[in-house]
């Protein structure tokens, strides 16, 4: 009785470590400064050009990019460039802040060894490769994270919800 429940608090301490680091994926062989899920709560972004109009969190250009300005005054982004979204993370109630969102337009960056100008078999075979589920077209799931490719733009998120387990 007593190796049963050594037995079973080992499992559970194992179930719990690995539920709880779902949403962190592996960083990649990328280009990329920041990868989802990195917590950047000490990092200064004193030097990144910060993008305006986001509530509930903050975005930064990747170092390189600069966005111009209209006649408005309104910031419009360059036509290839990389963004990265900070919020809080797992939920908006918690106070650390995570890259939970990478939007990629330059189609020199590459993620997985995938950029802008992959086919789609090349992507649909890479995604599977590292262990990503096809959830749409072109759109592709693990853990709490997604990647999505357009013609436009490669975008990766993290599922954040609210307080009461909401997602957004």
């Amino acid at each position: 009785m007593k190796k049963f429940v050594l037995l079973l608090a080992v499992l559970f301490c194992v179930l719990t470590v690995v539920g709880c680091s779902e949403g962190n994926l592996s960083r990649p062989d990328t280009d990329l400064e920041f990868w989802i899920c990195d917590n950047v709560e000490d990092f200064d972004f004193s030097g990144y050009q910060e993008k305006s109009g986001l509530m509930g969190g903050r975005e930064y250009y990747g170092t390189g990019y600069t966005p111009s300005t209209n006649a408005n005054g309104e910031q419009i982004d360059p036509e290839h460039c990389v963004i990265y979204t900070v919020t809080a993370y797992p939920d908006y109630s918690s106070k650390k802040s995570h890259i939970t969102g990478i939007s990629i337009t330059d189609p020199a960056v590459e993620v997985y060894g995938l950029t802008l100008n992959s086919t789609v078999w090349e992507i649909n075979s890479t995604m599977e490769q590292n262990g990503f589920k096809m959830k749409g077209y072109k759109t592709f799931v693990k853990g709490k994270v997604s990647i999505r490719f357009t013609e436009e733009c490669i975008r990766i998120s993290a599922d954040v919800t609210n307080f009461w387990g909401i997602q957004f």
